[in-house]
Parts: structure tokens; C-alpha cells; sequence
């Protein structure tokens, strides 16, 4: 049977090539170096924006009390890290009552950085981070072994293989965060839905559960996955021309058994039915999407975590308020739907996005010619779909959170690299792209995080294009440190962006801290008066994206200037020398006037509080 070049076929078992001996000793080494380098970098790498909350809230689930808010954060990393700062004396602020009788997640761990002053902060992040490594390995597992089934052996590893050279993989995979995680999730699911295509039979039904399961605990905007599997079973039902539904009926009530039992286990059993009064709330909420609403009455007769309803109204709320994007020197106050697509032409490598352009003809071509099959289809549409979901939402800050996408992206690149394989030249040009992924990867360890590619002029230029997670995530404290000391800069002053804690890289005589514009009272005035010495000021603060639009250009007095130098390419150094103090004034807010650095700025909302998570 066949629907516009798609065959729908009947199952087939499922088989890849029994494992070769090369295979059974390369991958496990490829694995190996990965781990390797992820575990330098949960060293190498600062502590970023998001990690003290997720953190705090991990060390609080294994004691029972992960009740904070906004409890955005699933329960998969928690599971896997959370267990590791008990061994040590974390100073949760649990004296401070008031701040403690808030429950505002962010504001008890900014408390809680702001008491650890020695060695202890780097140990206990870099300990903790050390269990979420097995998320990209898992991600690189089950992309190679989906890949064996598509392609040869040899393709499949070196699939792998760029999988783990790519900067954004290892930017990310390194931090007590959940994009890796998900990435692991989705791709997972996709997965085990292409099995069931294969092999619709019971055990593969229990697998697309467990895979339904594990994308939820790592990111909650995958609840989408409940709905996407139910579907896959009908339509694999329909395909069969099946007349009778009982095994549709089995198969689907089986994985959303696992699915309803497992997430009660990981929300620790605090679950229940939803209150009447908070439907009445959610439906009360202004701006809330209808079928939010209507979803929230549902839940009035099935039982669910609480933690899980509480943690999808402040991940929907996040997405409704939204938060000022910084796009190609300007400020975007709700997001462009073109975000993401020009964080993947500028981060992405080159060789990726050539294997990627190869792998869209080859299944153009192959679409034509009729030669695809309906479970193909489970490979090729997740990550337009994942990215086209993103790119609706106003949560836009970084490429991190379509890791997902990117996974399931290098699976279009299996059949170029499959083909390039078979012919000597072919090879040899694939073999120079992997060497130029290789290379390129090296010379940016450790500052994964900054990378863009040599299209969009290197890490150095990356301001002009992005900001946010995709160069500034407060992760350069410590090579701020050692900027410092290696051009003996006695004191400077600081307008950092980010959780880590200052004082464990620098005395309080060698810093002087500059608070950004977050609010009216911390400031005076809407630029920043100038006085002679050295500055820092992390990226992400310069755009001025995450700022009221009257403060947008709190910081042109030095965003016009030519840096002093950089601290792993996201603090901006500066040096003002006598006469040239005083302010910005009559700089133009909110009016897209263009900096020297190619910055402008253009009004919108503020954030609330200058940092949003975008955890779940």
C-alpha cells in the first residue's frame, strides 16, 4: 500500500547487523573518550544560571521536601544528582524563616551560593554533575544503535561520533541540567515508536510506555509525548487493517499504565486529585491557552502528582509572559519565530549543516521515488516538529533547548554519510569533514558553551547574533580570575550575569560589584556613569535584552567601546581611563539605534527578575 511515495508497510522483524568485532571494541572506546571529556568539563566549566536552583531542589527531593516553587524542574536529574551534595555540608539557608517561608526556589539558592566562599562550591557542583553524564551517553547509545538499523555499521559509528564532537552536545552535557536528559528522552521515544512501527507486539508497547515515561521526567513540555504515543498506536493499528481493537486497546492502556504509575513514583507518590480551587485558578488565569483550562477540569477526576500540575502551570505561565529575546542586534520582546533557526546556522557546525542540507535532498529524492516507508516517517519528522514547537514559544534562550532536535537532526545525516562511504573521493571528503569537526572542536575546548561557527566570525562575534545561553550563562567567573591575575589587574568592577558566587574567585578587595538595572531602586539613573579603572560585564547584560526598555541601555557607555579583552568569550572586559568618565547620556533607548559592536537595542517587556528558567 502506498500514500504519496509512502509505502505502508506490514511489520517486519526488527534486525540491525550482529556486532562486529571492530564495533565491540570502537564504540565502547568512543564512549570512553566522550565520558572523558565531559568529565574535564563538569570541571573545567563554571557554574551556570540555572544549576544552584536545580541543585537545591535535587539535594531537597531525597530528603523529601522538594516543594519549592516554581517546580519547573521534572524529576530525572534530581533522580540521578541529587543524591551526591548530601556528602557534603551544602549550607541550605533553612535558618533564614522568612526567606525559607517563601518557597521561591531561585531566591533560597542565591542565599545559599552566597554562603559558600571556598573550594566547597566548585567540589560539590563538579561531583554532582558527574551522574548526569550518563544522559549524553545514553543520547550517543541509542543514536548509534538506531543508526545500525538505517545504515552500515561504519556509518552508524561515525553518526556517533560527530554526535560526540558536536561543541553544543558537549557545552551542555557537562552541567546539572536537563537538555541532555531530554534530548535522551525524545530521541528514546521516537525510537522505541519506530520499533513498535516494526514489531507492534506487547513488549514493544511496555517499551514506548517506559520511553513516554522518560522523556516527562526530563522535561515536562514533553507531556506532549502521551498524546504522540497514543497516536502512533492507532495509527499502526489502522495500518494493519486490523478488525479487531483489542490489541490497540491492550498495547495503549499498557503503556499508559507504566507512564501513570512511573511518574507517581518519581513525584514520590504526593498525588492526588485536583482541587476545585486550583481549576478555578488556572481557568482564571488571563492569557492561558483554552485547552490549558480545559485540561485542568479533566484532572478534577484522575489523580496526578501535584508537583507535576504545579510545575506544567509555571512552565505554560513562562511561556505566556515570555521574556525579552536578543536576535541579530535587537531586542525581541515575544520571541521570533526565526530564533531558532538562525541559532542553528550560526552554532551548528559546518560539516553538520552540509550533512544536514545532503540528508533533506537524499529524502526529498527519496520521497519522489517512492521509496519510504510509513515508519520512516518516525525518523524524519521529530525534529521539525520538536523545532517548530519551539520555535512558537516565547522561551527562546539558547539553541540548548532544542538540544532534541539536534539528536534526532543527525539521523538525516546517516544516509549522506552512508552513501559518501561508498565511493573513494566521497570517503576521503567525509573523512576531511570529520577531521574539520574534530579540529574545531578542540581548539574551543573548554568554552563549549560560546561556540559558533566560522560563518558567523568564531565565538569573538558571536554577540552580534545571539546572546543568552548561546554565549553567557555565567559560566567565565573563574577565567574572569584568571584574567585578572595574568594581566595584574589589582581591582575591577564587576556587572556579572549569573548564580555562581563571586567571592570564591576573587577578594573583596579585588572586585567591586556593579548591580544591573533590574529594578529602579538598584540604579540611578538609566545609563551607567563611567569612573576610571577596568570593568567586566557578562554579555547577556551588554545586549540588555533581559532589562525594562527604559534600562535596555543601561551599559552603552561601554557596549560602544572596543573590549579590553575577554574571559572565555562572555565577560567583557574594559579599561576607562582618566577623562572619560560620566554617562551615556542622550543615547537613544529602545529605538534599534546600532552599537559599534553591531548591538542595538529595541523596547519590550522586562523579565520577571532578569533570569527565566526554561527547565521544563
Amino acid at each position: 500500500m502506498r500514500l504519496r511515495g509512502i509505502s505502508i508497510q506490514h511489520p517486519v522483524p526488527p534486525h540491525s547487523p550482529p556486532l562486529a568485532r571492530w564495533e565491540r571494541a570502537a564504540f565502547p572506546l568512543l564512549l570512553l573518550a566522550f565520558t572523558a571529556i565531559l568529565g574535564s568539563l563538569a570541571w573545567r566549566t563554571g557554574i551556570t544560571v540555572d544549576e544552584p536552583a536545580h541543585l537545591l531542589s535535587a539535594h531537597l527531593y531525597w530528603i523529601g521536601q522538594d516543594n519549592l516553587y516554581p517546580g519547573d524542574m521534572p524529576p530525572a536529574i534530581k533522580i540521578a544528582g541529587g543524591w551526591v551534595s548530601h556528602f557534603f555540608a551544602l549550607p541550605v539557608p533553612y535558618d533564614d524563616k522568612p526567606l525559607w517561608n517563601s518557597r521561591i526556589e531561585w531566591d533560597i539558592a542565591r542565599v545559599m551560593m552566597d554562603r559558600i566562599k571556598d573550594p566547597r562550591l566548585h567540589r560539590v557542583f563538579f561531583y554532582s554533575r558527574l551522574p548526569l553524564l550518563v544522559f549524553p551517553v545514553l543520547t550517543c547509545v541509542v543514536l548509534w544503535w538506531w543508526a545500525r538499523s538505517l545504515v552500515s555499521p561504519l556509518a552508524a559509528l561515525l553518526l556517533a561520533a560527530v554526535f560526540c564532537l558536536s561543541p553544543n552536545v558537549l557545552g551542555h552535557g557537562a552541567l546539572f541540567k536537563n537538555d541532555l536528559a531530554a534530548s535522551f528522552g525524545y530521541l528514546w521515544f521516537w525510537y522505541r515508536a519506530w520499533r513498535y512501527w516494526r514489531q507492534p507486539d506487547t513488549a514493544c508497547a511496555a517499551w514506548l510506555g517506559a520511553a513516554m515515561l522518560a522523556g516527562v521526567l526530563a522535561k515536562l513540555s514533553l507531556l506532549i509525548l502521551l498524546p504522540l504515543g497514543l497516536l502512533v498506536f492507532l495509527a499502526r493499528h489502522v495500518s494493519l487493517n486490523a478488525r479487531h481493537w483489542s490489541r490497540l486497546l491492550r498495547h495503549a492502556a499498557l503503556a499508559c499504565l507504566i507512564f501513570y504509575l512511573g511518574t507517581a513514583a518519581a513525584w514520590q507518590f504526593d498525588f492526588g486529585l485536583t482541587p476545585a480551587s486550583e481549576a478555578r485558578e488556572w481557568k482564571s488565569r488571563t492569557g492561558l491557552p483554552a485547552w490549558f483550562s480545559t485540561a485542568a477540569q479533566a484532572l478534577r477526576v484522575i489523580p496526578t502528582p501535584h508537583r507535576m500540575r504545579q510545575g506544567a502551570m509555571s512552565l505554560v505561565e513562562s511561556n505566556h509572559d515570555g521574556v525579552g529575546v536578543y536576535l541579530l542586534g535587537e531586542v525581541r520582546p515575544g520571541g521570533d519565530p526565526l530564533y531558532f533557526l538562525v541559532a542553528l546556522a550560526t552554532k551548528l557546525t559546518l560539516p553538520v549543516q552540509l550533512l544536514l542540507c545532503l540528508g533533506l535532498l537524499w529524502i526529498a529524492t527519496a520521497w519522489k521515488r517512492g521509496l519510504l516507508s510509513a515508519r520512516d516517517l518516525l525518523w524524519i519528522i521529530p525534529p521539525l516538529l520538536y523545532l517548530t514547537l519551539a520555535s512558537l514559544s516565547s522561551l527562546q534562550l539558547g539553541v540548548r533547548l532544542v538540544l532534541p532536535a539536534i539528536a534526532c537532526f543527525l539521523l538525516w545525516c546517516a544516509q549522506p554519510m552512508e552513501r559518501m562511504l561508498r565511493h573513494r573521493a566521497s570517503a576521503a571528503l567525509l573523512a576531511l569533514m570529520l577531521l574539520w569537526l574534530a579540529g574545531r572542536s578542540a581548539l574551543q575546548y573548554p568554552h563549549y558553551i560560546a561556540y559558533f561557527n566560522s560563518l558567523a566570525g568564531g565565538s569573538d562575534e558571536g554577540i552580534r547574533y545571539l546572546s543568552d545561553s548561546n554565549l553567557d550563562w555565567g559560566q567565565d567567573l573563574g577565567a574572569l580570575a584568571e584574567y585578572t591575575r595574568s594581566h595584574a589587574i589589582p581591582k575591577i568592577r564587576l556587572a556579572y550575569f549569573g548564580s555562581d558566587n563571586p567571592y570564591a574567585y576573587f577578594t573583596e578587595e579585588r572586585i567591586e560589584r556593579i548591580a544591573p538595572p533590574w529594578s529602579e531602586d538598584l540604579v540611578d539613573g538609566p545609563h551607567l556613569r563611567l569612573s576610571p579603572g577596568y570593568y567586566a560585564v557578562s554579555s547577556s547584560l551588554l545586549t540588555g535584552q533581559l532589562f525594562e526598555p527604559r534600562f535596555r541601555d543601561y551599559y552603552q557607555a561601554l557596549r560602544v567601546r572596543k573590549p579590553l579583552g575577554k574571559a572565555g568569550y562572555s565577560i567583557f572586559i574594559y579599561k576607562v581611563e582618566d577623562g572619560e568618565s560620566g554617562s551615556a547620556g542622550g543615547v537613544a533607548s529602545g529605538g534599534g539605534a546600532a552599537s559599534a559592536g553591531g548591538v542595538a537595542s529595541a523596547g519590550g517587556a522586562a523579565s520577571a527578575g532578569g533570569v527565566t528558567s526554561a527547565g521544563g
